[in-house]
């Protein structure tokens, strides 16, 4: 089996358009298109339809199942040469990982300096997005791990968690519902959701975890939250809270009390994990190990100011 024509068609199916995944590729665009057709007429199954309204090549059901066997061929092959590349103790290489934007800076400018010292001759193929736009790019082995967070939302990944924290409601200084929360130093209160109804949030995108947990909360106070601004940037919505723009369903890791917020515990609680997240059949190559290992002791050393600022 010829594995550069399967890098071929997941390239295609990645871009959705012929001449860009021939740029990816390397190959022409008169050349690849020719290389889709041929395989079409041998397996007598389209493996592309146009989408009428984005115009861009959408997979078949046949070429669903076709991509995704020939993703799984291609791992297979990532996987061994991790191996030999072991086995021949070679120090040359590329780590493929995906960050989000709110910790990666932190994190990066700590760990990578440390993994140069040892594996100088290793490059960084790295992808910046939200939790859920790289826990697929891991699915879908783009990349080949991620350091992310996770919480109740289900995945199908797994993770090596390294540090946990709740994720809380946090009213603006000065609210009249403030005089709910616990003193400092005690543990949280909680407060009923459905009591801010009518008040305008701050929250994360739609296209996040963390605001998947605020639209199941909101969910079950019974109500759809009225929204003022959304944010891609956690450090921004809290500046936004700090503000008093509104509250807000943020990580308590980027909440600071001494600015006179007020914290509230959901119901139930829910917990945030600082993990690093791969596919199940993935085996990390010695060099991803150790740059794994100095994740997790980053994490683990580092002080929320640094991880989370």
């Amino acid at each position: 089996m010829d594995l550069k024509k399967l890098e071929y068609i997941v390239a295609i199916a990645d871009e959705g358009n012929v001449s860009h995944a021939a740029e990816k590729v390397f190959v022409t665009r008169p050349a690849l298109n020719h290389f889709l057709l041929n395989l079409e007429q041998d397996l007598g199954l389209k493996l592309f339809e146009r989408n009428v309204n984005t115009k861009k090549l959408v997979p078949t059901y046949a070429g669903r199942m076709y991509i995704e066997s020939a993703r799984q061929i291609l791992d297979i092959r990532k996987q061994t040469y991790k191996m030999l590349g072991d086995i021949r103790d070679n120090h040359v290489g590329c780590i493929s990982l995906g960050v989000t934007h709110g910790i990666g800076n932190a994190m990066l400018a700590d760990v990578l300096p440390k993994f140069h010292q040892k594996y100088p001759n290793y490059t960084l193929n790295l992808k910046e997005g939200n939790v859920r736009e790289l826990e697929t790019r891991v699915a879908e082995s783009d990349i080949e791990f991620a350091v992310v967070g996770t919480g109740s939302i289900p995945t199908n990944l797994r993770h090596i968690t390294a540090i946990a924290c709740e994720v809380v409601l946090v009213l603006p200084p000065g609210h009249p519902l403030g005089i709910h929360a616990a003193p400092p130093g005690k543990p949280y209160a909680t407060l009923d959701l459905g009591l801010l109804k009518d008040e305008m949030f701050v929250l994360m995108n739609r296209d996040t975890n963390i605001r998947a947990i605020a639209d199941k909360h909101f969910s079950l106070a019974g109500f759809k939250p009225r929204i003022l601004v959304e944010c891609s940037m956690s450090t921004l919505a809290y500046k936004f809270v700090r503000n008093g723009l509104g509250p807000s369903i943020l990580m308590e890791n980027q909440v600071l009390p001494s600015d006179g917020v007020h914290i509230f515990s959901l119901s139930p609680a829910e917990t945030w994990y600082q993990s690093v997240a791969f596919r199940e059949e993935t085996r990390f190559s010695q060099a991803e190990q150790y740059f794994i290992d100095l994740v997790l002791r980053f994490f683990s050393e580092a002080s929320l100011s640094q991880i989370f600022r």
